[in-house]
This record gives C-alpha cells, structure tokens and sequence, in this order.
C-alpha cells in the first residue's frame, strides 16, 4: 500500500511540472504533459516520412538531395522498426521506397549546396543498412541488400561528385 500512495505521488508531481519558455519577451508557462502529448509513435514515423517525401519533391533542386537523403535516412530507421516488429511486408515496401528515393536524390547531385550533409547522411544510413542486412531473416535479406546496392551506387555518384568540384 506504501508503495502505492508513492507511485501516486510521484504521477501527479509529474503532472504538474511546468514548461516555461521566454517567448518574445514574455514568459509562457504551459503543462509538460501537453507538450509531451502526441500521435502514437508507429503514426508518427508515417508522418514525417510522408512529409518529408512532398517536402523533398517540392523542394528546389538544389536542396532536393539533402531532402532526399533525409528520407532515405527516415525510411531506414522505419524499415529497421518494421523488421524488428515482425511486419516484414511492410519493411520490404519501405525499403523498396527507400530505393526509388535515392534514385531521385542522385540525379540532383550536381546542383546541390549541402554535399557534405548529403554524404554524412548516406554514410549513416548505409551503416544502418548494413547491420540491418546482418540481423534480417534469410527472406528478407535479399531486400535488404537491394536496398544497400542502391545507396552504395548513390554514395559513390555523389563522392564523384564531391571530388570533381
């Protein structure tokens, strides 16, 4: 019972702990509870990977690469979740975006202002991708490298690139 009434405590200290903020020179106190609130976490990553994709098509050429390479980046993450959970059709769809995503980030490469952040990213996203091929079932490992294959070819367009400035 003791530790009961300490759990219940410590929630409604948690509850009324207060965010504040110094907002154009006003000070703005707001619940945390409200700013923590948001979509379910599974929604969330759909969402910003959704975005991001109308962001990026949108986007002037000269930004369409580091946008894309963003995505390539999310969708990784999203596939890796999406293994990890079991939900194998979903991952293979998701990596199969990610490869249409990076074929569109590579014709954008000669026109883009942020390489080096473009290159960072896909060296992260190739770093996931290649331990994702390491931990995925034999079904879903050729999906996997596909995947891969297609980055490596990307990275390698884009470092030629980088080099011929």
């Amino acid at each position: 019972m003791h530790v009961a009434a300490s759990l219940s405590a410590v929630s409604r200290v948690v509850r009324l702990h207060l965010v504040v903020a110094l907002c154009g020179g006003f000070l703005v106190v707001m619940p945390m509870h409200a700013a923590a609130a948001g979509p379910p976490p599974g929604t969330l990553d759909l969402h910003i990977v959704a975005d991001l994709e109308v962001k990026a098509s949108a986007a002037n050429p000269r930004e369409q690469a580091f946008l894309y390479a963003d995505l390539a980046d999310k969708m990784s993450l999203l596939a890796s979740r999406q293994m990890a959970d079991g939900e194998l059709e979903k991952a293979e769809e998701t990596l199969q975006q990610l490869e249409a995503c990076t074929a569109k980030m590579e014709s954008n490469f000669r026109q883009s202002k942020s390489l080096k952040k473009t290159e960072m990213l896909l060296h992260t996203t190739n770093r996931r991708l290649t331990d994702m091929t390491r931990a995925a079932s034999s079904d879903m490992k050729p999906h996997v490298q596909d995947a891969l294959k297609r980055l490596n070819l990307a990275q390698t367009s884009l470092l030629a690139t980088i080099f011929a400035k």
